[in-house]
């Protein structure tokens, strides 16, 4: 009787474990989706640096060229000594004169303050202007890049700080080489992970009956350098399945 009894437990065992779903590896379905992804980046602005030097280092008709994004808005800034009776404007083609009227005996710091409000007085000008002892910095309005500023004739020293460029963005494009992870149960961490291929596309083979996690890494667009998950439930119910998963959409 006893021997009845343990054969007929073995059976109710074999038979249970049979039906249980348990998901991982060693089957012969597969869950397959794709990735596309969308990016947004910020333009940032042309800023340009420059260090104005002494009235002393200053020649009559001596300037500087300025750029901006407005093709129509190219500018030269020249220097005018009222004690000189010749002309100061070397009237250069294609560009608007901005006139800063100076002394020999002006410092760097009141050559600047000269040139920041000469500037500053251009009705429509494409451009930000501010002022920290002799070092005016000059930010253009626009988002792309500008041709870079020249020292022209005179001793100043005009530096890029940061070059323009403009924003640029793209929507739901196949995303490739994207690594791919996946969930088996209700198991806490990732047990695989794949890479997609060119189209975006990819594919868990394998796998068992049961319930899985599919996810992937996405940029946090309101935390800079955060990732968060985009996941997605997949359940595989008969052998020799595929499961087409909903397309999942990252920032990239």
């Amino acid at each position: 009787m006893k021997k009845i009894l343990y054969i007929i437990s073995f059976t109710a065992l074999v038979l249970s474990s049979a039906c249980k779903k348990i998901e991982g590896p060693g089957g012969t379905s597969a869950i397959r989706g794709q990735v596309i992804g969308s990016t947004s980046e910020a333009g940032e602005s042309e800023i340009t640096q420059v260090i104005c030097t002494a009235g002393i280092e200053l020649e009559h008709g001596n300037y500087w060229l300025l750029n901006t994004s407005d093709p129509n808005k190219l500018y030269y800034v020249y220097y005018d000594n009222p004690t000189w009776i010749s002309a100061s404007d070397p009237q250069l083609q294609g560009r608007i004169g901005i006139m800063v009227s100076f002394n020999y005996s002006d410092s760097n710091i009141e050559i600047a303050e000269k040139t920041r409000l000469a500037l500053l007085a251009i009705s429509g000008a494409n451009y930000n202007i501010s002022l920290s002892s002799d070092i005016l910095t000059i930010t253009d309005l626009g988002q792309v890049n500008v041709p870079d500023a020249d020292n022209g004739t005179t001793n100043f020293a005009v530096d890029i700080a940061n070059n323009g460029k403009p924003g640029s963005a793209s929507s739901n494009t196949p995303i490739a080489n994207e690594r791919v992870y996946i969930i088996y149960g209700q198991n806490a961490f990732a047990a695989k992970d794949v890479r997609t291929n060119e189209a975006g596309a990819f594919s868990f083979e394998g796998l068992q009956k049961g319930e899985y996690t599919i996810y992937v890494l996405s940029k946090d667009p309101a935390n800079n350098g955060v990732m968060t998950r985009e996941s997605i439930q997949a359940g595989i119910t008969e052998d020799n399945s595929i499961v087409e998963v909903e397309t999942m959409n990252i920032i990239y």
